[in-house]
């Protein structure tokens, strides 16, 4: 924080003024589980950005097609898997536990103990699991120092990761099945069901949204900055005037009377 006031002080002061638990992962009350809301959003919005146009039928349609094909999907992957956890969770306990290898544990009682090594040593809590690093109180993923005490006291290290990673929960999230509408509808043939008159709006239909003013600044340090073209003449090539201006082909007409 204190180099984001050095660099612009009124920024700053609006992340403190906005509150740090809305913005700061590590400050936030509950889990959230490396998710972001607003990607989810962003995510859907970009799938659908093709059926924007269709009308409200074809859409809900085209949004149960690609619903009843993810599910599908990571259903059957999730049915695939032969770990204990998720391919992602696997692959973090793989390279923690490289790291871990170069760790010195000492006991402290039966839940705490003190990790030497790495850029600084930490104190464990099995108990709350917590770690002085902070990455296991977040993530709810075993860190380094969590998979050395595990491998020093001889503990099976999927009971120290939290259940919401395991491949179960996984399955579960995706059990439920998506049918298509039945093609066999009872209707009443003597009720009839209109359309609500609507009135479309001249001009071409939007399909994106409204930017926001960061992901506008984004965009604008990744461009570069638009020069104007400088046009030249074609005739003589040279800058600053074009042809039906070149002073090279008016001179002939120009002085046409006194050429004997």
């Amino acid at each position: 924080m204190d180099e984001i006031r050095h660099i612009k002080p009124d920024f700053a002061t609006y992340l403190e003024e906005a509150g740090i638990q809305l913005w700061s992962r590590v400050h936030f009350p509950g889990d959230i589980y490396n998710i972001k809301t607003s990607n989810i959003v962003e995510s859907i919005n970009s799938a659908l950005k093709r059926a924007r146009g269709f009308p409200i039928v074809f859409l809900l349609e085209y949004l149960r097609e690609k619903l009843t094909k993810w599910f599908c999907k990571r259903r059957e992957d999730a049915l695939s898997l032969k770990t204990i956890h998720t391919r992602g969770v696997e692959y973090l306990l793989a390279i923690r536990s490289h790291y871990a290898d170069n760790l010195t544990v000492e006991g402290i009682d039966g839940w705490r103990f003190n990790v030497k090594g790495g850029s600084h040593n930490c104190v464990v809590d099995l108990e709350l699991r917590k770690c002085g690093c902070g990455v296991y109180d977040i993530e709810k993923i075993p860190c380094s120092h969590v998979i050395a005490v595990s491998d020093a006291m001889h503990m099976h290290l999927a009971t120290l990761v939290c259940p919401t990673y395991y491949k179960d929960y996984l399955y579960a999230a995706y059990s439920h099945n998506i049918y298509p509408p039945s093609i066999a509808m009872k209707t009443d043939e003597t009720t009839q069901c209109l359309p609500p008159e609507v009135r479309r709006k001249k001009g071409r239909q939007k399909k994106s949204r409204w930017q926001t003013w960061l992901e506008i600044s984004r965009h604008r340090q990744k461009k570069p900055r638009k020069i104007h073209k400088q046009y030249s003449c074609s005739k003589c090539h040279q800058p600053g005037h074009t042809r039906p201006n070149c002073v090279s082909v008016m001179l002939p007409h120009t002085f046409k009377g006194y050429i004997g």
